[in-house]
């Protein structure tokens, strides 16, 4: 049952789909990811041109695209001055700060282009109304976490810190966690989703 307090965050606040547009990322190549930040991108653009149009001009300098994944780390950061900055600046903006995304991909493989297999959100959530958890599943419409048993394992092995809390929520194939990052000043918490089986099936996950 939802308790008073969570009712009257939900009236306030509303359900958000950040989660659910995050999630759709999970699994595309590297140009589809692109062209779905892009589309950010544009929305962005459109917003400012008419009144900045200098500002969108440096705007769009910052957005291009690298060409390729690196070869050594498949990994692309987006950040609020590179081709995540439509994504960055929307995402998760009524409660969080978004500082950055990392799109974590398995490399291609036999016949299999290289497609996205798990989404890294740093954020800092200081600012929030409420728990970030209780934000997370409340408004942004995540399952009640599970209890995992002690032979639970991870989809990854995510940089988390082993001294510090981790909640976690199953959404059949997508594997979400959050880690509070206590006493830093841009980041406090990290929220993963990976997709549990483009993760089975990689042979070769990159360092995280």
């Amino acid at each position: 049952m939802i308790s008073a307090v969570l009712l009257a965050l939900l009236v306030q606040f509303g359900i958000r789909d950040d989660v659910v547009e995050l999630r759709r990322y999970l699994g595309m190549p590297y140009r589809s990811a692109i062209q779905a930040l892009d589309a950010k991108n544009q929305i962005l653009l459109r917003n400012t041109e008419p009144l900045a149009p200098a500002q969108a001009a440096e705007m769009r300098a910052h957005m291009q695209a690298p060409a390729s994944l690196p070869q050594d780390r498949p990994i692309l950061s987006t950040r609020i001055d590179n081709i995540g900055q439509g994504l960055v600046t929307f995402l998760f903006e009524d409660d969080f700060i978004t500082e950055q995304v990392n799109f974590v991909f398995c490399p291609a493989q036999q016949e299999k282009p290289e497609r996205v297999m798990a989404i890294q959100v740093l954020l800092d959530d200081s600012r929030a109304v409420s728990d970030a958890v209780r934000l997370l599943q409340i408004i942004y419409q995540l399952p009640p976490p599970v209890i995992p048993a002690p032979t639970y394992k991870l989809a990854l092995m995510y940089p988390v810190r082993p001294n510090l809390p981790l909640t976690i929520w199953n959404m059949g194939t997508v594997e979400v966690i959050y880690q509070p990052i206590p006493e830093q000043k841009l980041i406090t918490g990290q929220f993963w989703l990976t997709d549990r089986t483009v993760a089975a099936d990689c042979m070769a996950i990159p360092k995280l």
